[in-house]
């Protein structure tokens, strides 16, 4: 959830964002539904590329934002 926000944050797409990593839009997108297992080194790079610190990514998601996680049912 947290790198789709980011991301569109941004107001850039999957697209681009992947084009940044060198990765493919898919992955990306597995990343951002959490079908994918997301390494360290890769979170850094995602982090780098989107402009935000790593605890942006890996401290928990305070109260503002628990109501969005109604909308990912996969976590």
């Amino acid at each position: 959830m947290r790198i789709q926000q980011a991301r569109e944050e941004l107001g850039i797409t999957q697209q681009e964002l992947a084009a940044r990593l060198s990765c493919t839009q898919a992955a990306l997108s597995n990343y951002e539904l959490g079908k994918r297992r997301l390494y360290l080194a890769n979170l850094e790079r995602i982090a780098n590329a989107l402009g935000k610190p790593l605890s942006y990514f890996t401290e928990p998601v305070d109260e503002d934002d628990s109501r969005d996680w109604a909308r990912y049912p996969h976590r």
